[in-house]
């Protein structure tokens, strides 16, 4: 992968989930020594272009709105995997026996793995409930309004890898969850098997049918009322 000076930092929250999700070992070879690295399947370079390609002609004033898009492009469950230093290195060397397609199919191959998706399920519970010190809100003190938030887009990938689970007819218990977030103040129905989130106002053990908010939020992260 070539390197480039506007390269956005590995962010500490996706590598830790990368590591919870698919373990601490190499994807290609099973090794957990030396600890296996964050490999972006699709690099730096090839995101910005395409990026900037669909983002053409937008306003100087949304460059930041860009900047986001881009990251988020890059940063991303669905782009990334755990390989060892070795591995990671054939990869980034442009090596024709360890191209990305290689390691996209290294990567669908974990996913069929009970365990793996039930690490999955555990990781979507977590998001929903709130990861701390997320929310941007803040007090007039300059403090955080919020110690937790709930970020819908980093569900979307983890929701279709659990759907796709369940179709395939895997063992990954009961499809219907309800997870209460940290603060108590909502909860969320959530169908795995259709990859699809409901959030209700209130702790669950307040909900009935009649109370349901109804905000939807579907796999691709879109909602609707």
């Amino acid at each position: 992968m070539a390197r480039s000076g506007d390269r956005p930092s590995n962010p500490d929250v996706l590598l830790r989930a990368v590591r919870k999700i698919f373990g601490e070992a190499c994807l290609e070879c099973g090794t957990t020594r030396p600890r296996p690295e964050m490999a972006h399947i699709r690099n730096w370079p090839t995101i910005r272009q395409t990026a900037e390609g669909k983002l053409e002609g937008l306003p100087d004033r949304f460059a930041h709105v860009a900047e986001q898009h881009r990251h988020s492009l890059f940063h991303h469950l669905g782009n990334v995997v755990p390989l060892c230093p070795n591995h990671h290195t054939l990869f980034d060397g442009d090596y024709p026996e360890f191209d990305e397609h290689k390691v996209r199919a290294l990567r669908d191959e974990a996913l069929r793995r009970p365990d793996v998706l039930t690490r999955v399920i555990s990781f979507i519970c977590d998001e929903l409930r709130g990861r701390p010190n997320r929310c941007v809100h803040k007090n007039a003190d300059g403090r955080r309004k919020h110690t937790r938030a709930t970020d819908f887009m980093a569900l979307a990938v983890p929701l279709t890898w659990v759907m796709n689970g369940f179709s395939q007819g895997l063992d990954l218990g009961d499809p219907q969850l309800v997870v209460d977030c940290a603060s108590g103040a909502q909860h969320y129905h959530v169908a795995l098997d259709q990859g699809v989130v409901d959030h209700c106002a209130g702790h669950s053990s307040q909900c009935t049918k009649a109370e349901a908010v109804g905000r939807r939020h579907s796999r691709d992260g879109t909602g609707s009322s």
